[in-house]
């Protein structure tokens, strides 16, 4: 079984640092903007630097489209953060059919450049 520490819970997200895979584990809810859709990234950078994180885990299950403001903050001002950060690989946990798959395929051609991006349809692939 894998320890797990809460960094981050919401009702719009939830962050978990899983140490055994030296990963953070970020989980949507539900829509958020503004400052309760950026606060879990801010709280995840924290601990990225924290433990030296080298792979960023997401759960688009209940993933959304973002606000244009939001998608602008994390092109200019967290991405940047994350380039020279410990990240190095991104997974992207997404069914084959689900409504975010072209948003996610654009994303992962962007990240590319800078991250070994993997596209999941389950968590499992990690245990």
């Amino acid at each position: 079984m894998q320890k797990e520490l809460l960094v981050y819970d919401s009702r719009y997200c939830k962050v978990v640092y899983v140490k055994e895979k030296n990963a953070i584990f970020y989980a949507w809810k539900q829509f958020c903007k503004g400052d309760d859709y950026k606060d879990p990234f801010r709280y995840a950078y924290k601990e990225i630097r924290k433990h030296h994180i080298s792979t960023w885990i997401t759960d688009t299950t209940n993933g959304f489209e973002n606000e244009a403001a939001d998608t602008q903050w994390l092109l200019e001002e967290f991405m940047p953060k994350m380039i020279e950060s410990s990240i190095k690989k991104i997974v992207f946990i997404i069914a084959d059919e689900s409504p975010l798959m072209d948003e996610i395929k654009g994303q992962e051609k962007a990240l590319s450049a800078f991250f070994e991006v993997v596209l999941i349809e389950e968590y499992g692939f990690f245990s």
